[in-house]
């Protein structure tokens, strides 16, 4: 799911015993324990039973025996599936190793004297009572029960017992499988063996986590119980999940190339006519549930082991606003009515022919909120988005900041039998930044759990090369959390670093912990955009960090591998410095960032150290060497501000900041009317103030430096190279005596072929108190509007459109408690839509837009907008205010 996009468009652990008392509520049996001290396998204590807020300890477990070199042999019986014969090699070769000593597979010898390690539900499982019925494990349960002097791990043929084995090596043979070619195996004697009973089920029936984990094998994933893929029952690992999409896959059935000239009718309505752009589709059309059940069914028939096949919106807004459309979505109160009608309309047809096959939906945008009065199909699964500014740096029960998506979660637990969660567990537009959320991952898969949900997605970074902040770490962290989210996540992560890090853990564990502190006890709120200028990187925080990594590098300086791993977790520290990480303030002409930029020889080691380990990225979209080093220099020095001025009014520009007029003061007032210092805006430094947009769902034009044509005190010429291929010129001319400027931009075409230019002026505006800010027009319909800005932000992410009639009629006015108006003007003849958002609420910032007709340009072919802004005293200040 390419997530920025829409950011762009709107501005086993334990010994046995304790792992068994700590499995899923469906789990049955009992471990019995005892006072007697009981030396554990690994090396490290874990005692992950609990959720890691209880406060007396587990009793240490009964043991039952011991395995030794000479005492056990694996049995695996004939017939068993082919997942179940690679864990009883993979149990037999480990316990070589372990034992120092060659373990056999067990033979028809009546004589032998070996007591018998039983892998599977065969006939051996079942002559010791150890033999659970399928309807007892589900699709990948186990039974581990120990019948001295013999053990049973027993689950489901196509991945059960495969787990088993693998969670009983984790919990009491002391294995780890740390990170791809990181195995930790140790040199025992003997391996004690608690008292078992005890059935085991994952907490979740699907689980996911994006990470590239580089070197990563089959046996790797399926170790840290990820089961995506398309592995069937019979294969050599065992059963996965495989899906026919999960995300965006309207256009597989009907896409506008296809069908648009022949039948606009199938996609979206928008401001009275359809458009084949950004679209998406009419579902209320009967031809496109025709057409996509048609499809659906063929999909179904060639893909037989596919439980699940996507069909949900393509990443954008446009949703079709037909009278057939509107009118559902007004039926079941939510933007998102049509799709789930559509869906249940699908799934109702598709489960004549399909009984068993779901249709899989997203609740994403704006779809995330639940439909009232209507029954989800039982074959419909819902994926519901854990979306900004949704909090990830605290728990999605308890934190404000969730109220809503906690709500929505609930409320889908109830309507759908298959409820799936996408859920973001990294920041994609600073995959380095520290972020501290490893707290918020444990809790929230608890709460996760216990809501009913049947499978989870944790989005992190997965890129090829891999990459990124604690990007071992977390993967390994959330997979064993989504197998188990009982266990103790601090002795969970506190396992790894020692296992990874060797010496350099308690200094490494020392950082992570005063992070989670910060975000904790300062209430600081983080989402998967925050920038580095969240608040939380402070320079005393910062130094605390390096003291710690300085204090880890020199516990493992002697050792090159180790300290090259230390090395590796440093790079988000160099990476925050790469920003601004404090913010600014303006002083003698510049931007003055109020921390210090890393200098250029870091800048190389970091980039240097990424291409060592092949790290290829550092965000989700253009996060290139090239691109970051762009970015770089033009905050490796305090940006400089022009100032063109008159009497009334100053304009600052800033033009390595993407040439935007950053402060429009009015000097009369002394009141700013733009924002300009917006730290914890999506994408600080580049925001603030007034800007040019080129492009349609990733617009350009907002970032790239602009050089200065022509200059001087009333008037400003810039010019930008747009990354998508156009050039951008924009003019200021402030008045000779009015507060007034007018700005006019000409996006030209300086390729060898046509392009579509889609251009669109933006500003934020700092009128005062959100709340109180307001926009009236004349519409071209003729209709007055007086918009207040309790409807923009109930609309999140999307705001509000003005399409077709609703378009201001050539000028809008925007007024707020700073006790001023500001009257935008300009030629709506040539205008496609005007668009105004505040989101989240927080930032107390108004975002305007207006958009231009799109249209082809010829090489060498521009295409101008002019608009004249007037900042005055609020002519209604006297006036009662109109309230929503």
């Amino acid at each position: 799911m390419k997530i920025t996009r829409l950011l762009f468009s709107m501005t086993g652990i334990v010994l046995l015993a304790a792992f068994l008392v700590a499995c899923d509520d469906s789990g049955s049996g009992n471990v019995t324990g005892s006072d007697e001290d009981v030396e554990t396998s690994g090396d490290v204590d874990l005692d992950m039973d609990t959720e890691g807020d209880v406060e007396e300890e587990e009793a240490p477990p009964v043991i039952a025996f011991s395995i030794t070199a000479d005492s056990h042999c694996v049995q695996v019986d004939e017939g068993a599936s082919a997942s179940e014969t690679t864990a009883a090699e993979e149990l037999r070769s480990t316990l070589t190793e372990i034992l120092g000593s060659e373990q056999p597979f067990c033979d028809a010898d009546e004589a032998s004297q070996r007591a018998k390690i039983i892998v599977g539900m065969g006939a051996s499982a079942e002559a010791v009572e150890a033999k659970p019925s399928l309807e007892e494990l589900g699709e990948q349960g186990y039974l581990i029960r120990t019948v001295p002097p013999h053990l049973a791990i027993a689950g489901t043929p196509g991945a059960g017992t495969m787990y088993g084995v693998h969670r009983f090596l984790e919990s009491v043979a002391g294995v780890r499988w740390y990170a791809p070619g990181v195995t930790h195996i140790p040199s025992l004697t003997e391996i004690p063996v608690p008292e078992s009973d005890a059935i085991v089920k994952p907490a979740f029936l699907w689980r996911d986590v994006s990470y590239n984990w580089p070197g990563a094998d089959e046996a790797f994933h399926t170790h840290m119980t990820e089961n995506r893929g398309d592995n069937l029952p019979e294969d050599e690992y065992g059963l996965q999940y495989a899906f026919d999409r999960t995300c965006h896959s309207y256009f597989s059935f009907i896409s506008p190339d296809e069908y648009f000239d022949e039948h606009p009718e199938y996609f979206s309505e928008i401001g009275g006519k359809r458009v084949r752009d950004e679209t998406q589709l009419c579902l209320t059309n009967p031809d496109v549930l025709d057409i996509v059940t048609e499809k659906m069914l063929a999909r179904m028939e060639s893909m037989p082991h596919v439980r699940q096949h996507n069909f949900s919106q393509m990443d954008h807004y446009n949703y079709c606003e037909c009278d057939a459309c509107r009118a559902k979505n007004e039926q079941y109160k939510t933007s998102g009515g049509t799709q789930f009608w559509f869906v249940n309309e699908l799934a109702k047809r598709t489960s004549e022919v399909y009984p068993d096959k779901q249709i899989g939906t997203l609740a994403y945008m704006y779809t995330e909120e639940p439909p009232q009065n209507l029954d989800i199909h039982p074959n419909v699964a819902v994926w519901l988005c854990h979306m900004f500014p949704s909090c990830d740096s605290h728990p999605v029960e308890t934190c404000p900041l969730n109220a809503e998506y906690k709500r929505r979660a609930e409320t889908w637990s109830q309507l759908t039998d298959h409820l799936y969660i996408w859920h973001y567990i990294t920041d994609f537009t600073h995959y380095y930044v520290p972020f501290p959320n490893f707290d918020a991952i444990a809790a929230d898969l608890r709460f996760y759990r216990d809501i009913g949900v049947e499978g989870l997605y944790l989005q992190g970074m997965g890129h090829g090369g891999g990459g990124g902040e604690w990007s071992l770490l977390r993967p390994y962290y959330a997979m064993h959390l989504l197998w188990n989210p009982n266990l103790n996540p601090q002795k969970l992560r506190r396992d790894f670093l020692e296992g990874y890090y060797g010496d350099a853990a308690e200094p490494l564990e020392n950082y992570i912990e005063m992070l989670q502190s910060k975000v904790r006890d300062e209430d600081i709120h983080m989402h998967l955009y925050t920038n580095p200028a969240q608040g939380y990187l402070t320079d005393q925080t910062m130094a605390e960090a390096d003291a710690a990594f300085d204090e880890a590098e020199e516990l493992v300086k002697d050792d090159e591998e180790l300290l090259e791993r230390v090395k590796v977790a440093r790079m988000p520290l160099t990476y925050t410095r790469m920003f601004p990480y404090n913010g600014n303030t303006i002083e003698d002409g510049h931007v003055k960032w109020l921390s210090e930029i890393a200098d250029w020889g870091e800048v190389q080691e970091f980039f240097d150290r990424m291409e060592a380990h092949d790290f290829r990225t550092v965000r989700e979209q253009s996060g290139d060497r090239a691109s970051m080093e762009m970015l770089y220099f033009l905050m490796a020095s305090d940006p400089i501000l022009h100032t063109i001025e008159n009497s009334h009014l100053a304009i600052e520009i800033a033009p390595n900041l993407g040439a935007r007029l950053l402060r429009i003061i009015h000097k009369d007032s002394g009141e700013c009317i733009t924002a300009w210092n917006v730290k914890q805006g999506l994408f600080y430094p580049f925001n603030g103030g007034l800007d040019d947009r080129v492009g349609g769902i990733v617009p350009f034009g907002w970032v790239e430096p602009g050089s200065i044509l022509e200059q001087d005190d009333t008037y400003f010429k810039t010019k930008q190279s747009t990354l998508n291929g156009y050039d951008l010129i924009r003019e200021v001319t402030l008045d000779d005596n009015e507060a007034a400027f007018t700005i006019r931009t000409t996006v030209s075409n300086p390729s060898d072929s046509d392009l579509l230019c889609r251009y669109r002026e933006h500003i934020e505006f700092d009128l005062g108190t959100l709340r109180s800010t307001q926009v009236s027009f004349t519409a071209r319909s003729g209709a007055k509007v007086d918009q207040g800005m309790t409807e923009v932000i109930d609309n999140l992410r999307e705001g509000i459109h003005y399409h077709d009639q609703d378009v201001p009629n050539g000028s809008w006015t925007f007024r707020g408690d700073k006790g001023l108006e500001v009257v935008e003007s300009f030629d709506e003849t040539n205008v496609d839509y005007a668009w105004i958002y505040s989101f989240p609420e927080s930032l107390n910032e108004l975002e305007s837009e207006v958009a231009i007709k799109a249209q082809t340009l010829a090489p060498g072919e521009g295409v101008v907008f002019e608009r004249r802004f007037e900042i005055r005293p609020d002519s209604r200040k006297s006036l009662p205010v109109s309230r929503d």
